[in-house]
């Protein structure tokens, strides 16, 4: 499976290829918050992990589900247990490939009480919205530097790989935990 990869582009117009960011993060400033947006080369679920112990644990998990293939229902799946950061990183480490290798949704952590929330989008972009200084350090220790850009920019086209290796890993995660499920909303599909 080490050949797979979620988020990719036509380099050359009709052949697909891993689209890998160049280890940078830029302040954003949207129409309702500042963010960090960052984007690894490698490593998302490690550096999203490291990330969360910014944040005040327990925590909430969304799921968004933008394309089902393992027999589940589109839709948002907010967490019903909260997550201590032991359990979050047991839940990380045990989805990790799925998450990173598979375009089928994005996934949102945040504090059940506090500031700040991580969403790790199917562009394999991590947005830290809250405490941003205390990501920095976070991200500069893992080798990420500060981009000049105003924002991070994607090629287009570009593709979302949906594996049917991973169909038993998004089975697993909804059935494993318990959800409340809700649709879709506008931007799922496409978080900015």
């Amino acid at each position: 499976m080490s050949d797979m990869f979620k988020f990719g582009w036509l380099p050359d117009g009709r052949t697909e290829g891993r689209y890998e960011y160049p280890d940078v993060w830029v302040r954003e400033t949207t129409d309702r918050l500042d963010r960090l947006a960052i984007a690894p080369r490698t490593g998302y679920v490690e550096l999203l992990d490291k990330r969360a112990f910014a944040l005040q644990e327990p925590f909430w998990l969304l799921y968004v589900l933008v394309v089902p293939r393992g027999g589940s229902e589109q839709g948002r799946y907010q967490s019903e247990d909260s997550f201590t950061f032991v359990q979050l990183k047991q839940f990380l480490t045990e989805y990790s490939s799925f998450l990173e290798k598979d375009g089928r949704h994005n996934l949102w952590i945040r504090p059940v009480s506090g500031e700040g929330l991580l969403v790790y989008d199917r562009h394999n972009i991590i947005y830290a919205y809250g405490p941003l200084d205390r990501f920095i350090p976070v991200l500069q220790s893992a080798g990420l530097t500060e981009s000049r850009d105003q924002f991070l920019h994607y090629e287009s086209p570009h593709v979302h790989c949906y594996h049917p290796e991973f169909d038993r890993d998004e089975e697993q995660m909804l059935s494993r935990h318990r959800w409340a499920i809700s649709p879709l909303r506008p931007g799922d599909e496409n978080p900015d």
